[in-house]
């Protein structure tokens, strides 16, 4: 069963209805087909259940049944493909019930409060993953988890969020990158560096979100900003390029696909790859000088009522076959080197320069975007 977290009420959504996000001003995306079957090439058990202290945990986590999870990004067709695939292995329910990381907070705080937890894991953004751990809501089980104890198979650290108490693991990354209209940029024209974006032929032609209403310029900048890529006077130059704004990064891509921008600043993988499967004529201009990955985080949550299968989902999620399924169901790369990148061609690439985004950017973006930071600098 996936639910959906709206608001405060929990809608049941069945099989035979298709997954939806909440309701909010955001453009949806292009619709989903029909969800895949679930990838069965090139999977293998975990070798791990041989373990004895495993297999302990295996069969408690049977005896348990069931696992719910609050989750950011396991919505439509990657829920239903995640929840068949993990019931299939494992013949233990998968609940997902999915919302907004800031929602999922305050009820956790409430469920904590009044000692009635429902959630036994949870995924999102770093930030908000972060945030539940601050207020003593997550427990570190990586010493328990096989996946995470095989060596030479990760494309970044699991721990890189939190490396001292290893709450945080890192089972996908975002990578953040310029995207152009194919049809209105020809090959070759796309900017090679971040300051190439202001030169004078892209003014007028490049959209970003509103850093008013949506947080999507706070997690590009800050890890550049870290890394001397870029400063806040380019930063000040850029946003006198006559920028478009877009209310969301769907929106952002919506308007770069219809040919009504040229290109988009923060262009998301997992957004634009959705896109590109219909038929959007976008590509990805990956710059020389730097290119933010934004990791997500998962984590089990403190005093969980089905403790054992939180462990089993987490251990499966960052397995082979769960990085598999993640990767098709999203069309996204994995955090494991022995995964499928499920990226449509003209988005996938291998950064030169990757700039990992850690949590302490995640609090700089917040922090400037509470403080309107960007509408401050050009007011100067």
């Amino acid at each position: 069963m996936v639910k959906r977290f709206c608001g405060g009420l929990i809608v049941i959504i069945f099989f035979a209805v298709a997954a939806a996000s909440c309701a909010s001003s955001t453009p949806s995306a292009p619709a989903s087909p029909t969800p895949a079957p679930v990838p069965t090439s090139n999977l293998q058990p975990p070798t791990s259940q041989e373990d004895t202290a495993w297999d302990r945990v295996l069969q408690a986590a049977k005896k348990e049944g069931r696992v719910t999870i609050y989750s950011f990004n396991f919505t439509g067709d990657l829920g239903l493909m995640l929840q068949k695939a993990f019931e299939q292995r494992y013949g233990i329910d998968l609940e997902i019930i999915t919302g907004r990381g800031a929602e999922f907070i305050e009820r956790l705080k409430t469920e904590k409060r009044i000692g009635q937890l429902t959630a036994d894991t949870t995924e999102g953004s770093a930030i908000h993953v972060k945030t539940m751990k601050v207020e003593g809501i997550t427990v570190s089980v990586a010493a328990e988890l096989p996946s995470l104890g095989e060596k030479g198979k990760w494309v970044i650290d699991p721990f890189a969020l939190d490396p001292q108490d290893k709450h945080l693991i890192v089972h996908f990354i975002s990578t953040y990158a310029p995207h152009v209209n194919t049809r209105l940029v020809k090959p070759g024209e796309e900017p090679k560096a971040w300051r190439d974006l202001l030169d004078p032929k892209w003014k007028g032609k490049m959209t970003i979100t509103d850093h008013n209403i949506s947080g999507g310029p706070y997690l590009l900048f800050p890890p550049l900003v870290r890394e001397k890529i870029i400063d806040e006077s380019f930063i000040k130059a850029l946003y006198k390029q006559d920028l478009r704004f877009a209310t969301s990064v769907v929106d952002e891509t919506a308007q770069l696909a219809r040919g009504e921008q040229y290109l988009m600043i923060r262009g998301a993988d997992s957004i634009s790859a959705r896109f590109v499967a219909e038929g959007a004529p976008i590509r990805a201009a990956e710059l020389q000088d730097g290119t933010t990955l934004s990791p997500g985080a998962a984590a089990a949550i403190k005093g969980a009522p089905h403790p054992n299968a939180a462990k089993v989902f987490l251990n499966w999620i960052m397995s082979q076959e769960g990085q598999t399924v993640h990767g098709e169901g999203k069309k996204m790369g994995s955090v494991r080197t022995d995964v499928k990148d499920f990226r449509p061609a003209p988005i996938a690439f291998v950064p030169k320069r990757p700039v990992v985004m850690t949590v302490e950017d995640n609090d700089d973006g917040t922090r400037l975007f509470n403080e309107k930071w960007i509408n401050k600098l050009m007011s100067q």
